[in-house]
């Protein structure tokens, strides 16, 4: 899901002189029709980025083709950490494949402003559009200028994260899941009883080497402590809304990093967290190396599709005191599939993209992946597993809907795009690994550069889009009618107009 590692990436101007230098059109899809009966046999490719839906593509596809079998989908392996940088590369050479999902670093609206996509109003009708989540047709996400541009992949209700916890090690230390703890000094005090029980098995794995994971779940820990800092997995990321800048020295993230330094150095990590990715650190909790492992909801049907193991629970995170946790949802949908502007076969994507909601959405909910994006889907369908459920609820729970500066200017969306280009390339994730290893001393003036940079970056980001006739301030990141905990409505972004 995922966030791919990005490079940096080509300015508009740059991207937009290499795509208008290109000679005729992508060639997505050409050279591969051949009479079959009454119908011509068409080829669509497929890129995504969410190894978790893999094993669903797999056998919709399958299913797909069983219906149309004029159709062929061809779904290339391409690994998350390289997505960023092949969708880039395709962008600047003008060699989109038909159908392709989103990536942060090359953000809707710069797709739009190029020319590369293709609008998907004819598949959006309003009633259409009715049984989605509310605000999930967002400008700058997946509509531009009232058009849509992206369709949903999953539920916009998404990336809260929940600790899994192995029943096999807790009943082996003499624990149950009564002894699941709820705040850092009882993950601590049950972290004693299960080293003291062996010498190879850990209360707690990370796989630190997935930064984005690491940065999304401080946040989410973080929030419990000092909740005016919003914790999500985006650009925005460590933003403290109440005074329209980036904070990520905040209390909260400063403890919440310096708890997971003290369970190193305690021995209650497991000592290959540091030098692991997050599936990596899942096989190992596993099979039984450790108690309990953060991360997404999605992570149950990984567990029980790749690992083959089904022996878990899921819990909400250990906060500092037990307090309350959130995690910020704004409206938006941040995975959803692109449509080139120069697929060759539009007819045949649209008939795929409404299988895809037909039948994908629902066969993500079945097997255990991620909700759905329309509401009937999760009221309705019937789902045999409990610990996805269980996950699903804790995610519904822990998000409170927070203020977007997207709603309350639209020109935002531009300073997103630029900041892209220019944020830094150091996150809360990498910090977090540099610390671990000895590398960061000064922990807290890190995190006080990070937020610099991060300001300088945005406050440039601002100036350039008001240089091009932009109207936008850094008051309209400034939200202090703003109360964390408390969801904000449509009426809160007219108070601030008064």
């Amino acid at each position: 899901m995922r966030k791919a590692s990005s490079i940096g990436l080509l300015s508009v101007l740059a991207i937009s002189s290499i795509v208008s230098g290109c000679s005729g059109a992508n060639d997505s899809g050409q050279g591969d029709e051949s009479k079959t009966g009454d119908k011509k046999q068409v080829t669509l490719t497929f890129w995504h980025r969410w190894p978790e839906s893999q094993p669903v593509f797999q056998k919709a596809i399958q299913e797909f083709q069983q219906k149309y079998p004029h159709i062929k989908v061809e779904m290339p392996p391409i690994a998350s950490a390289q997505y960023s940088a092949q969708l880039q590369a395709a962008v600047a050479s003008n060699d989109l494949p038909d159908i392709f999902s989103n990536q942060s670093a090359v953000p809707t609206d710069q797709l739009y402003q190029l020319g590369l996509i293709h609008d998907l109003e004819d598949l959006f009708p309003q009633k259409k559009k009715d049984e989605f989540y509310e605000g999930t047709w967002t400008d700058g996400f997946t509509t531009m200028d009232g058009k849509v541009y992206a369709m949903p992949h999953f539920t916009p209700r998404r990336f809260a994260h929940v600790m899994y916890y192995n029943l096999d090690v807790l009943k082996n230390a003499g624990l149950s899941e009564k002894d699941v703890p709820k705040s850092w000094d009882e993950l601590i005090a049950v972290g004693k009883k299960i080293r003291e029980k062996s010498s190879d098995v850990y209360p707690l794995i990370l796989g630190v080497k997935t930064d984005w994971l690491m940065g999304g779940f401080i946040g989410q820990m973080a929030s419990a402590i000092y909740p005016d800092v919003l914790p999500n997995d985006g650009a925005y990321a460590g933003f403290n809304y109440k005074k329209g800048e980036y904070e990520h020295s905040s209390p909260g993230i400063v403890q919440t990093m310096k708890f997971i330094k003290q369970l190193q150095d305690d021995k209650l990590l497991h000592p290959n967290s540091l030098v692991i990715d997050y599936r990596e650190a899942s096989t190992l909790f596993a099979g039984g190396k450790a108690a309990f492992v953060i991360d997404g909801t999605f992570l149950t049907s990984e567990l029980q599709t790749n690992n083959k193991f089904n022996n878990f629970g899921v819990a909400p995170l250990p906060t500092k005191d037990g307090k309350p946790q959130y995690y910020a949802f704004q409206g938006e949908t941040k995975a959803s599939v692109h449509v080139s502007k120069n697929t060759k076969h539009y007819e045949e994507v649209k008939l795929f993209l409404q299988f895809y909601m037909d039948r994908i959405y629902q066969m993500e909910l079945e097997m255990g992946v991620e909700g759905s994006p329309i509401i009937a889907h999760n009221q309705n369908t019937k789902v045999d597993n409990a610990q996805f459920m269980q996950a699903q609820k804790i995610q519904d729970q822990t998000f409170v809907l927070s203020p977007h500066q997207y709603i309350r200017n639209l020109a935002a969306i531009k300073v997103n795009t630029e900041l892209n280009g220019k944020k830094p390339k150091e996150t809360i994730g990498k910090l977090l690994e540099g610390y671990m290893a000895g590398q960061i001393k000064d922990l807290e003036g890190s995190l006080q550069k990070l937020s610099a940079d991060y300001n300088a970056a945005l406050q440039d980001s601002i100036k350039k889009v008001q240089g091009s006739g932009g109207k936008v301030t850094l008051n309209d990141y400034k939200f202090p009618n703003w109360t964390p905990f408390q969801p904000y409505s449509k009426n809160r972004y007219e108070e601030l107009g008064k």
